[in-house]
């Protein structure tokens, strides 16, 4: 043991104070193995700046982030000499797999790595730091960095209980995108009237129904000016199809809080706030009816993936389209530009959340580093270069007010946008049980959908099947 007495000088706001201080230093001769461990799980009670050195391996997804991240990169770097910043791209499809395989055998290829809400942080959650005591320590993520700025819908998703697992870098949420000129035509409105008994819903005006929804899509489909009646995600891979139904899901769910329970974060809308899941209620085995009923009139049908979706509603086949914000990009220099709106409001007026965050591989042998690089790559300064040179929509209530101001996008999308950011929740759920349950649920919605069974027969079934797999049911 080494007793010291040392006078320490500190500055507080520019007022100089002498403070005399007894620091026992107790020398203590760690194993290295020990020593790691307890890095893992101490952060800094004071702020004192981590020394920053060595590299670290990002990966950007291909096509979305990558052109904006190696500029942050090249940023970070400029301001910490002898720091690399390896920025690696991985394709959506592929991220997941590449992800466990790493991590499930202890391999650190990647430092910090980008996933959606859509599920993955059940799997991931296990391999992923514990990013909360970093956030409330001010030498990590100071004042600066303003997490009030953060839209609370977007990096709520990324967290179980009050643990956050990751920060957002992309704001999305599932919107009701129509052409106005099929519901303005008085012949559509006069024809729809007489075959359904009241007027055409103008998604201009008026929050549809998913009865509604069912109805008008029935209505153009292969008729009245119209290839078909809706575009919409409705394959298996990367979730898209689910992804699609929950969005119809979420108005009946949350019309439930009441009796399940507010949806929180990790369940989302398919479980009760306890944990249970809702596959055998009546709402499920409704939305079941709804989405089987759409998905025989939508484009492409089993076959509307992601990157094609949009593409098919810019072919200007369908009246309608449930889709991610991205759309608003890329159809205003589509063949129909100027032709589509975004709908006051999605099917039931709750749409699902989006979104696209980083996360911390736990392991990582330079956690300071990666730390301190999540909060640039996040921070209001860099945060901009997403929206600027990726395209990218926003997860800060600052970038709204920069794509105003500097006329990136029209506003009357941005606020669109907000507004339908507003009035989501949570679809699917960020738990590791997931996974087997979502690829038996997509098994069963084509076969509601081809009439081989009823909803309520694929409701049984799929609960059945969670059952198994020891999720616990609500049973009322």
């Amino acid at each position: 043991m080494l007793l010291i007495i040392v006078m320490v000088r500190k500055k507080y706001g520019g007022i100089s104070r002498t403070i005399t201080a007894i620091i026992v230093v107790i020398v203590i001769i760690i194993a290295a193995i020990g020593s790691y461990e307890y890095y893992l799980t101490t952060v800094p009670k004071k702020p004192v700046s981590p020394v920053l050195s060595g590299s670290i391996t990002v990966v950007a997804q291909s096509g979305e982030n990558n052109v904006a991240l190696a500029q942050i990169a090249k940023n970070f770097e400029q301001l910490h000499p002898g720091v690399t910043v390896n920025i690696i791209s991985i394709s959506f499809g592929n991220a997941l797999t590449d992800y466990m395989t790493a991590f499930s055998e202890n391999q650190d290829a990647y430092d910090i790595v980008y996933f959606p809400n859509i599920g993955w942080l059940g799997s991931l959650q296990p391999y992923l730091l514990n990013l909360t005591p970093y956030i409330n320590n001010p030498a990590y993520f100071p004042a600066s960095y303003n997490f009030s700025d953060i839209l609370p819908s977007m990096i709520n998703q990324f967290k179980f209980g009050s643990t956050y697992y990751a920060i957002p870098y992309l704001g999305d949420v599932m919107m009701f995108y129509y052409m106005p000129s099929y519901f303005t035509n008085t012949t559509n409105q006069m024809l729809f009237k007489q075959q359904y008994g009241y007027n055409l819903p103008n998604p201009a005006n008026t929050t549809l129904t998913l009865k509604q929804l069912v109805d008008v899509a029935s209505f153009f489909n292969g008729k009245h000016g119209s290839k078909y009646g809706i575009v919409m995600m409705n394959d298996a891979v990367a979730d898209d199809m689910t992804e699609s139904f929950t969005a119809l899901f979420a108005a009946a769910r949350v019309n439930m809080s009441s009796v399940y329970g507010p949806v929180t974060a990790p369940y989302g809308e398919l479980y009760s706030s306890s944990g249970q899941l809702l596959t055998n209620t009546p709402i499920f085995i409704q939305d079941l009816n709804y989405f089987a009923a759409l998905e025989n009139d939508s484009a492409n049908k089993f076959n509307s993936g992601f990157l094609t979706t949009p593409e098919t509603f810019a072919s200007g086949v369908a009246p309608m389209m449930i889709y991610w914000t991205p759309a608003m990009l890329s159809l205003q220099n589509s063949s129909i530009a100027g032709q589509w709106a975004v709908a006051k409001a999605f099917p039931g007026g709750v749409s699902n959340l989006g979104g696209v965050a980083y996360g911390i591989f736990k392991y990582s042998k330079n956690l300071p580093l990666a730390v301190s690089f999540l909060e640039f790559a996040t921070s209001q300064n860099q945060s901009v270069y997403y929206m600027t040179l990726d395209d990218l929509l926003p997860f800060r209530y600052s970038m709204f007010s920069y794509g105003v101001q500097h006329g990136i996008f029209p506003v009357s999308d941005l606020n669109a946008m907000e507004s339908y950011l507003g009035n989501a929740v949570q679809g699917e759920p960020n738990l590791a049980s997931w996974p087997p349950v979502l690829s038996y649920l997509q098994g069963e919605i084509p076969q509601v959908s081809t009439m081989k069974v009823s909803p309520a027969q694929a409701a049984s079934s799929i609960t059945s099947y969670a059952e198994s797999q020891g999720i616990p049911i609500y049973s009322g």
